[in-house]
């Protein structure tokens, strides 16, 4: 089975290589120094005040979903290892030429500049307890991360296709909030992580969708596998050192704020299944078709949890990123 999808996978190239060119050249692209104050001109002092000022109306539950956004976002080594795990898109080599290979470096240079940037704001802005922070990022690090594709190529396609819509997601809906909050900076730098993950998403689900046309079968059984339990975070192992459920209160931040919701998971899941066709793709039998009953049974189950009025509300949490005040 793995033979024929890495057969499959090099019939893929030049949808890579079509995904590649969706990626602006370095020069094109913004960097961190671009949002974030500039300390060489004379009037740095001026910038550095107005981004203090700016997040000092940020609210404690809005500071620890931006702290965990970014923890999430400088955990990329990681997920490059992820990537290279995976059959048919490994880079042996570190410079090797096909598209898989090369489509996984500049993902991960597009994607380096977003922890960059949001760790240089949280350190700017004098909110946070940075050690803290730090401390996170290298215990989650340490920890890895599993995506439970098992290196299997079909499967680990499906995950960043779905992954890539809630990062996005969460970046959008931080930025409302400090838009609406009087941090115009923070609601752009969000703004610019967003639209990147926005572009990684269509490039992930453009390849997708070319496997399920190429291997229905294959593609269908990787999608149930992938989709139809609880779908893993990437940053689900972090901790500071303490609190050992830390990926957890932080989603519960992110749920009772609205910046990622088990409503939006759903929708997640809904939206792709219908980008690929699946709702009414015909043609199909046997488990296959089975497979596909199941992916659309899923996301409607999902729909219904989350209007569910019970749902659990979770109790105050202290947050070591915010000086230990509770959230």
């Amino acid at each position: 089975m793995l033979d024929q999808r890495l057969d499959v996978m090099r019939a893929l190239e030049p949808s890579v290589e079509a995904a590649l060119t969706t990626l602006p050249p370095p020069d094109a692209c913004w960097q961190p120094s671009d949002v974030l104050p500039s300390l060489q001109g004379e009037g740095w002092r001026d910038e550095l005040d107005d981004l203090r000022g700016e997040a000092a109306r940020l609210s404690d539950e809005m500071l620890v979903v931006l702290v965990g956004n970014v923890v999430t976002e400088e955990a990329l080594p990681s997920y490059l290892a992820t990537i290279n795990r995976c059959g048919g898109m490994t880079d042996r080599t570190g410079v090797d030429a096909h598209p898989w290979a090369r489509w996984a470096r500049s993902w991960t240079a597009e994607e380096k500049r977003h922890g960059d940037a949001g760790r240089g704001y949280l350190l700017l802005s004098g909110r946070v307890d940075l050690p803290a922070v730090e401390r996170t990022v290298q215990h989650l690090l340490r920890n890895g991360f599993d995506n439970r594709a098992g290196g299997d190529p079909y499967r680990g396609l499906a995950y960043a296709s779905f992954q890539e819509h809630a990062t996005k997601l969460a970046w959008i809906q931080l930025g409302r909030l400090a838009g609406a909050c009087g941090a115009p900076r923070l609601h752009r730098l969000c703004g610019l992580i967003a639209a990147d993950e926005a572009r990684h998403e269509r490039a992930y689900v453009s390849v997708l969708r070319d496997l399920v046309a190429a291997d229905p079968s294959g593609a269908l059984e990787a999608l149930e596998e992938t989709l139809c339990g609880v779908v893993v975070m990437p940053a689900r192992t972090m901790t500071d050192g303490v609190d050992r459920n830390l990926f957890g209160h932080f989603a519960d931040v992110g749920q009772r704020l609205g910046v990622y919701t088990y409503a939006d998971y759903a929708e997640n899941l809904r939206q792709l299944l219908d980008t690929l066709g699946l709702p009414t793709m015909g043609g199909l039998e046997g488990e296959a078709a089975a497979r596909r009953d199941t992916l659309c049974l899923a996301a409607e189950r999902h729909r219904a949890a989350a209007a569910d009025p019970g749902a659990r509300k979770a109790r105050p949490v202290a947050f070591s990123w915010i000086g230990g005040r509770r959230v």
